[in-house]
Parts: structure tokens; C-alpha cells; sequence
């Protein structure tokens, strides 16, 4: 069985590992979803044995094509991702709620779909839950797409930007 909270908590761990890269992201205001992605399953491969990645961006199921499909035991999740710099061109809103280039159409699917499903989204800078356009922004898009946000975990880079990453998963009715 995957535990993707404790993944998610390695995951974060990793990254701040990282955190340098983040200042060259922020200054030169790069995207980096790929270099997350393939730290991510670098992470994967090396720290954790007992998951297997099925696939990367290929056709899954009804799904779509899902960033990632791992499988631990009997149990397959998917996980999508995103990542990016806030800055003028692109806010919090262009990544948490936005359709097509944002996560709306990933939220969409993770609310609708039976299986296990989570998305992990990194953002820099961002002072996550300290800031209240960000708090605004998780509202909105909690309410917009049936997701929650489950977990948050931030750090610093060496310049001092902050950097933080999220856990989503559905929305459990009661």
C-alpha cells in the first residue's frame, strides 16, 4: 500500500534538499514542472523499492495521460503535478484554478475518479498558508473542483525565497 502522506513528507524533504535550484527558478523566472517530476521519480526509484512506477504522461485507464502512475502491492495512484514561479505572468490562480494550464483540469479528474488520486503542486515564492491571496486561491479552487488541500510543507531557499508544496486529494463527502 502507498501511504501518500509519508511519501509526500519524503518528497518535501527531498526537494528542500534542493532548495538552490529554486533561487535560479525564481531569478530567471524558469519553469521547472519537468526538473520536479524527474526529481520526483529519481526519489522514487532510489528511496523506495517497494513502489513501482507503471508509467509517465502515457494513456492510463479513462484518465487521460496521468504525470505519473505508481503501483505498491495491489494499490495503483496517480499523482499529477505541477510547478512554477509566481510572478507577474503567472499567479496563483494561473496554477491552482485556471483549466488548461493550471491544475482545474487534474482537480477535475481527481474529484471524479474512484481510485486513488493526489496532486503535488510546488510554487516559488510562496508563503503557502502565511499568505492571503494563496489561502483565497485554495478556497476558490476547493470549492471549484471537489478537492481539498491535504497537506502543506515550506522552506526557505538560501536566499531566502520561500518555497512551498501541497498535497491535494478528493474532497470526502460525508
Amino acid at each position: 500500500m502507498i501511504d501518500i502522506n509519508s511519501l509526500f513528507s519524503k518528497i518535501c524533504k527531498h526537494m528542500e534538499t534542493k532548495s538552490e535550484y529554486f533561487d535560479v527558478f525564481i531569478e530567471y523566472n524558469t519553469r521547472f514542472e519537468g526538473w520536479f517530476e524527474a526529481e520526483i521519480l529519481k526519489y522514487i526509484l532510489d528511496k523506495s523499492p517497494e513502489i513501482s512506477i507503471v508509467s509517465t504522461k502515457k494513456k492510463f485507464q479513462n484518465w487521460g495521460q496521468p504525470d505519473i502512475v505508481l503501483k505498491c502491492q495491489n494499490m495503483t495512484c496517480i499523482i499529477e503535478l505541477k510547478a512554477g514561479v509566481i510572478g507577474k505572468s503567472r499567479n496563483y490562480n494561473f496554477y491552482l484554478i485556471k483549466y488548461k494550464v493550471g491544475a482545474g483540469k487534474d482537480f477535475e479528474r481527481i474529484s471524479k475518479y474512484d481510485e486513488d488520486a493526489w496532486a503535488i503542486i510546488c510554487l516559488a515564492p510562496c508563503n503557502g498558508s502565511e499568505d492571503n491571496n494563496f489561502i483565497l486561491t485554495v478556497e476558490q479552487t476547493q470549492e471549484k473542483y471537489n478537492v481539498k488541500k491535504l497537506k502543506e510543507f515550506k522552506f526557505n531557499t538560501p536566499e531566502g525565497y520561500p518555497v512551498t508544496l501541497t498535497l491535494w486529494g478528493k474532497k470526502l463527502t460525508k
